[in-house]
Order: C-alpha cells, then structure tokens, then sequence
C-alpha cells in the first residue's frame, strides 16, 4: 500500500513545468488513481466506518456552499445560510426536547465534545485544582482529550461492563473519591451509542447515582453516533431522558450520511452558548447594526466557519422528517437480517441493539457458549487467532471492508449495517462470504493439526 501511495503521490510532481493540457491529463490520472486506492465508501460491501456514502442532496449543498465561499460567521458575511443553521437548530432542539435551547454547527463530533466541556467549565468560576470529571472507559477519546486542554487534571475511569455500558458499581465508588477528597464534579459524558459496540449508557441509573451523592456535574450526551435514535419510533423515550443532559452532541456525517463534516452541539439553556465578552475586541466582525441571532460565531469556538448546517437543511427541505425515520428504520431492518442469518459459530460480544454487529468467529470444533468467559484462557488464544486470522484473509480477499477489534483481549470482527444500498440478497451474499472464509480457516488449521 505504502508503493501504491509513494506513486500516486508523486505522479503530479512538477507539472506545474508542463502546458495546460498535460497538466490536466496528469491530474486527471493523479485523480483515478487516488480513486483507485481509497475505500469505495458507495460500495454495499464497505461496512467499516461510522459513515457511509454521503446523500446526494447534501452533496449538491456542500458544493454550492464551496462554490459560494461565504463565510457563515455573521448574517452580513452570509445572509442564507446563517439563516439556513438557525432554522434547522431550531428543528433539532424540538427533535431532542430542549424547548429553551439553543446550539450550534462543528465540523465534527470532538469539536462538539471540546466545546461542551468549556461551557461546564465556564458555567462556574470554578477551580482547575479543585475540579474533577469522570469519564466512562467506553467514552470516545475526545472526551478525555477536551477535559485535558481545559485544564482538569484531576480524571477519573469508570470501568465498562461486559455489556458494553458503564459499571454503576464503579461509578458509584468513583463519585464516592470525588467527595472524599474533596473535589468538585463538574462534568460527565453519558453515551448514547458507544463508538465500537453500539451500546447506550443507562441515562436515569446515572442520574440517580449523581442525586444520591448530591453533585451536579453539566451532563453532556455524547450521541454523535447514536443520535439517530432521536429520529426512530423510540424518539420519546430519548426526548423525555434528555431532560437530564445539559449538552448534546450529534454527528449526521455518521447517522444521516450528510457529507463530511456535519455536527451540532445543542445545549439545554442557550444563555450558556453566548459570551459576548470575547467579542468586544473584534468590532470589525460584530458590531450593534448586526442581527446577534444570525451572528453565529459568538456561540462557537470557531471564528471562521463553513456552511456544515446548510447540508442538513437542504436534505431536510428535500427528503422530509418521515425520509431519515425510514432511513434507521432500514438500518435496524439490516442488521436483524445480518444476525438473523449470521446464527452459527458466532458468539456476539454484546447483544447488538444498533447498528454495529460484533461477533466472535467460533472455530468449528469449539462449542459456543454463552460468554466468552466461559471459555479457558487455551480457548481464548484460540479465539484471538482464528479471529484475526479471518480478519485477515477478509482484508488480502478484498471482497468487504470490515473492523477487527477486541474486547477484553480477544479480537472480534466488527460490522457496520448503516448502508442505505444494502439488501437482503447483498447481506446474504456477503454472509455466504463470512462462512467460506470461516471453513477455509477451520481447514487450515485442521490441516496444520495433522501435520
């Protein structure tokens, strides 16, 4: 892969020496080539990123806003699509359930998470010293990234059960040390859709440990992945628990497939989004004959942005609400289809309830139990291998693009079913697949056992 790069790389060096039609010739090899090398996101056999192939509506609003190249940093740099943003935040706060909210657009889901750990920070004078956060293991590493750039030195771990959700045991003993050595608590990362299983941290079992050791951390719901629940029958449920949460973070470049980057932070009370203050140094950009509503860089850590919301608006003027609830309608579809027929030598690392499949290939010669901790740490070895040595031939085949991973130590392959081009005969083939590549490690290994 490394050749194929150095090559593809170097195809376009000094051209700039060449005439225009062979400066276009060579780019446009350039081009196919990177082309060539890069995971086809479109393929319905690619099921190994949190996104997927983008909507073409979206793609339509990315390149007009590139086009434009406005600057949607107040109403008078960008006077549509400043209005495009507030318009859809103010879909997106009734969607969650935060009526008096407010929010705003990021590139991406770790921007979000920063800037909900500097308003926790900054809802208080508080002291850096003097202040701790508790960060579920499972939490992406962003939450940990952000809480150290802010300052907080003082973090906790909480461990994750075998479901693949935060241990309340653990958490109770960890808000426990918070008390016992005095600190304040003053930020928590609830997660709604854990990046590698897909899991929901129990939102109402955390909230009554916190009322129990009274302390009041700004709860922040990290649902760049599983955000789409706000968009499913469910969407109750989440919209009553969000009530809990102080901060939102949704990804619809994950859920929705809005092209890259397309994330919102929301917020519960929106007087926590505005700080005037680190504005009155740059009169040049804000001034009092502007429409504070539409200036949208007072409420982000960003000055100069992109029109990340304006690609969400349009496939939401395009499609309609009832579009993306029979878009995760279809997910959910895919992947009862995939463990519907995925239903021998398998053992899943956690009950899948989203849209990650997480399996253990089971050597045919061994029983599937129950857990994985049913088995020896000899059968465990054996596990580990045989999964990545599947893992293994899936890559050098190239006929899917899969995740290997692992949990407590035992690597497992991981399925991603949010694809909009899958279908139940793709699924079947691509299952067929699995199972071939299954026998034909088994074989191997039987063979090197008579050998």
């Amino acid at each position: 892969m490394k050749e194929h790069i150095d090559k593809c790389l170097n195809m376009i060096d000094g051209i700039c020496h060449l005439n225009e039609k062979k400066k276009l010739k060579e780019i446009g090899a350039f081009i196919n080539t990177a082309f060539s090398i890069t995971p086809n996101i479109y393929s319905p056999a690619n099921l190994k990123y949190l996104f997927t192939y983008p909507d073409p509506i979206g793609i339509v609003a990315d390149f007009l806003s590139n086009y434009i190249n406005s600057n949607v940093l107040t109403e008078e740099c960008s006077p549509v699509f400043t209005h495009c943003e507030a318009e859809i935040i103010k879909t997106l706060l009734s969607l969650v359930g935060y009526p008096e909210g407010d929010g705003v657009f990021y590139p991406g889901g770790s921007l979000s998470n920063l800037a909900s750990v500097v308003l926790a920070v900054r809802k208080e004078n508080i002291d850096l010293g003097k202040s701790a956060v508790i960060i579920p293991e499972h939490a992406h590493y962003s939450i940990e990234k952000s809480v150290k750039i802010c300052g907080i030195r003082n973090i906790l771990k909480v461990k994750t059960t075998a479901k693949g959700v935060v241990n309340l045991d653990h958490l109770k003993k960890m808000t426990q040390k918070v008390k016992d050595d005095n600190l304040n608590l003053v930020y928590y990362c609830c997660v709604l859709g854990t990046t590698n299983f897909g899991t929901f941290d129990p939102v109402e079992d955390i909230i009554e440990i916190f009322k129990k050791f009274y302390v009041t951390p700004w709860v922040h719901f990290d649902a760049a992945w599983g955000g789409s629940v706000y968009f499913s029958h469910d969407r109750s449920f989440y919209q009553k628990i969000s009530c809990f949460s102080d901060s939102i973070t949704l990804d619809f470049h994950k859920f929705l497939s809005a092209p890259l980057l397309c994330s919102a932070l929301l917020v519960k009370n929106k007087s926590f989004l505005w700080e005037k203050e680190w504005s009155d140094q740059a009169s040049y950009l804000y001034n009092s004959y502007q429409d504070e509503k539409y200036s949208l860089s007072l409420k982000s850590l960003q000055c100069s942005r992109e029109a990340y919301a304006f690609k969400l608006w349009l496939m939401f003027k395009y499609h309609g609400f009832d579009y993306f609830q029979g878009l995760i309608q279809k997910y959910h579809h895919n992947r009862k289809a995939f463990k519907k027929q995925l239903n021998k030598n398998i053992l899943y690392v956690v009950e899948p309830q989203y849209f990650n499949l997480c399996m253990w290939f089971i050597p045919k010669e061994m029983e599937v139990k129950e857990s994985i901790k049913a088995y020896t740490r000899e059968q465990l070895e054996k596990i580990n291998r045989f999964n990545i040595a599947m893992y293994e031939r899936i890559v050098e085949d190239g006929f899917m693009k899969i995740t290997c991973s692992s949990f407590n130590n035992v690597a497992f392959i991981r399925i991603i079913v949010h694809h909009a081009n899958l279908t139940e005969n793709i699924i079947s083939e691509i299952v067929a697949y699995l199972y071939k590549v299954h026998e034909s490690i088994s074989a191997k290994i039987d063979d090197q056992h008579l050998n």
